[in-house]
């Protein structure tokens, strides 16, 4: 195993804390892929972390939001037009060499108050708009995952891709590349591994693009945990999916699951009623986007999606995980890792 240099951990630093270029990221990417002392070191920074996830925000309503950046717009008018006019009387002012420096310097200082309010209130309207917008190509690029699914399915007797496993075995180790089917995308690698997605269609947008520099052939799951940001549907064992009605089968990443590593030796998750409470990781807090069995997809502000009040992310009465649980029933929908 090589050993990483000083360099190389500041770029995997950086890259766990959203700080890296595009070219940084492909590095710190290949890095992890590459090296498993860079991907035990981007799992132990991301765990020290993840306490960080435990402050809820508050959640914002969205037309709270929209009137706050039209305020922000009608503010920054107002602001050009006063500074405009400050500037224009500044101009035409001609009494004397210091006193026009002192007065230029002034304005100077005008300018960065204003500026520099300016600036922030473009931030915040900024973020809004692109949040916005990495849902919508969320939603979007679930379709693509259902185009993907039906084409499959269109070529193999209308089944889903499947793989053996029984009752007991893990469906958490996402990366591992042993024989054993031991996690839950391993069925969803199979569309890439085939052909029918690409495997960045797994990331949502609202991550570092990801890109796969190997043959998908090569792998029985996807490389790592990063080059998939979405959550799968673990069925019942009793069911397939055409007795299921229009039920959930994609979702952004769990919330729950949303730190495990396959490098752990094993799973133990005590779900707290403030993890309840917590939306997928994918669009900073907001929500998640839900894709149906039926191609549609909804963006919804907590973990229910009808008026079953059915948790897609737990198993009912179940409140410890260890990676081996299966819902009962095919009612019970449960999206995992």
């Amino acid at each position: 195993m090589i050993s990483l240099n000083s360099q190389q951990k500041e770029i995997l630093f950086d890259y766990c804390m959203g700080l890296t270029s595009e070219q940084e990221s492909a590095q710190a990417q290949e890095l992890v892929f590459s090296n498993e002392q860079a991907a035990k070191f981007v799992t132990s920074i991301k765990a020290s972390l993840s306490p960080l996830e435990s402050i809820t925000p508050e959640e914002c309503p969205d037309e709270l939001a929209e009137g706050t950046i039209w305020r922000i717009k009608q503010t920054l008018r107002t602001s050009q037009v006063g500074l405009n006019q400050l500037l224009a009387a500044e101009q035409k002012r001609k009494t004397g060499f210091w006193h026009n420096i002192f007065g230029r310097l002034a304005t100077a200082a005008v300018f960065v108050i204003v500026g520099t309010g300016a600036i922030t209130a473009w931030n915040v309207g900024t973020n809004y708009a692109r949040q916005m917008s990495w849902q919508t190509k969320c939603g979007s690029q679930m379709a693509g995952l259902f185009t993907g699914l039906s084409n499959y399915r269109n070529d193999n007797n209308g089944q889903m891709p499947a793989l053996a496993s029984a009752p007991g075995d893990p469906w958490w180790k996402v990366g591992y590349q042993g024989s054993e089917n031991v996690s839950n995308t391993r069925k969803m690698w199979v569309l890439v591994k085939n052909g029918y997605l690409k495997s960045d269609a797994f990331v949502c947008p609202s991550y570092k693009a990801c890109s796969l520099n190997c043959n998908p052939k090569e792998y029985n799951d996807f490389p790592n945990r990063n080059l998939v940001t979405y959550s799968f549907r673990i069925g019942c064992p009793k069911a397939g999916l055409e007795k299921m009605g229009r039920q959930v089968i994609i979702a952004d990443k769990s919330p729950i699951f949303a730190n495990v590593s396959a490098s752990e030796k094993e799973l133990i998750i005590n779900i707290s009623d403030e993890l309840l409470k917590r939306n997928s990781p994918n669009h900073g807090g907001r929500g998640q986007n839900v894709l149906f069995c039926d191609g549609s997809v909804v963006f919804v502000k907590g973990h229910t999606v009808d008026v079953s009040l059915d948790d897609i992310y737990t198993i009912q009465n179940t409140h410890t995980y260890q990676g081996v649980e299966l819902p009962a029933s095919e009612a019970d929908a449960f999206l995992a890792p």
